[in-house]
């Protein structure tokens, strides 16, 4: 189903551009800025970044590239995206990715590993050439400006869709192998998830030669039997309903004890994180929404 405002590739405003120049007005720029960019050394503040307890090489875009690399995201977001993708679509998210698989059945996942660092530039060019049919030498500067180092940077807001449609010739294998075994199947960025009678180990395996076969490495993988809670990207399902995590729940409640003992500016902070963590957590289990509401009134308060 198509989401609001959303075209078909052949109607995007990359499709088969055939002169760099035209691709510079698409982008609203110029060529020599376009090239001066492509050809510059330093277009990346690199940094590692800790995130779940594992460290991430993040290459961030500089204001110039950055600007650029969101005019490239909002042509990418118009395109119709398949119903089985759960990130960078409107009216999606990761609760509805985990929506997808609720009910008392067994369930698998797996991730896709180092999914961006594997998102190589002759990929992307890929993408740009054979997917949106634009000429090479388009096709070439496209992918060395949405790319560093040989592959897409972690820091860049086109990233994400960039990967997706890179990769697109293997998600959508793995969409028909679940068609076939009646699987229903779903995937948030690389975290991918198939659920039903014949989600089995075996249909797991296969799915991973599929991954195999693209020139892709998987971790992560799982199986779950039907009546086991399931977490799915960071949602528990429990028999036919989703809820937040036990873990995440008390990690609100003992941050929001410790409140009152913090200093004035550190509690100011604390709390806006704890909103946001709150709010979260209500998408999820409505419970929530008192917590939310408890925050907020103690926010104003603070301001007084």
């Amino acid at each position: 189903m198509s989401a609001p405002g959303s075209c078909l590739i052949n109607e995007s405003l990359l499709y088969k551009i055939r002169s760099r120049r035209k691709l510079a007005d698409v982008l609203f720029s110029s060529l020599p800025k376009l090239e001066a960019l492509a050809n510059q050394g330093d277009n990346y503040r690199s940094f590692e970044l800790v995130y779940a307890g594992k460290k991430r090489a993040v290459e961030l875009p500089k204001p110039a590239l950055a600007r650029l690399h969101r005019r490239i995201f909002q042509i990418l977001e118009c395109i119709e995206k398949p119903d089985y993708l759960h990130s960078s679509c409107r009216q999606r998210s990761y609760i509805t990715n985990a929506q997808v698989h609720v009910g008392s059945v067994p369930l698998v996942k797996l991730d896709i590993k180092k999914f961006y660092a594997s998102v190589s530039s002759a990929r992307v060019y890929r993408f740009f050439r054979i997917g949106l049919e634009c000429s090479p030498d388009v096709a070439a500067l496209l992918a060395k400006l949405c790319t560093a180092n040989g592959h897409l940077p972690i820091g860049s807001s086109a990233s994400q869709l960039l990967a997706f449609f890179s990769a697109k010739p293997m998600f959508d294998e793995l969409h028909r192998h679940s068609v076939t075994h009646e699987v229903r199947d779903s995937c948030y960025v690389d975290d991918l998830t198939w659920s039903g009678v014949n989600a089995t180990p075996r249909f797991l395996w296969a799915a991973k030669q599929i991954v195999h076969h693209h020139g892709f490495k998987y971790h992560g993988d799982r199986v779950y039997t039907a009546s086991q809670p399931k977490l799915v990207t960071g949602v528990l399902i429990t028999g036919d309903r989703i809820a937040v995590q036990p873990r995440r729940e008390l990690e609100l409640w003992r941050a929001i004890n410790t409140l009152a003992m913090q200093e004035p500016t550190e509690r100011l902070r604390m709390i806006n994180s704890l909103i946001g963590k709150a709010v979260a957590n209500a998408q999820v289990d409505e419970r929530f929404l008192s917590r939310v509401r408890q925050l907020r009134a103690y926010k104003t308060k603070m301001q007084r």
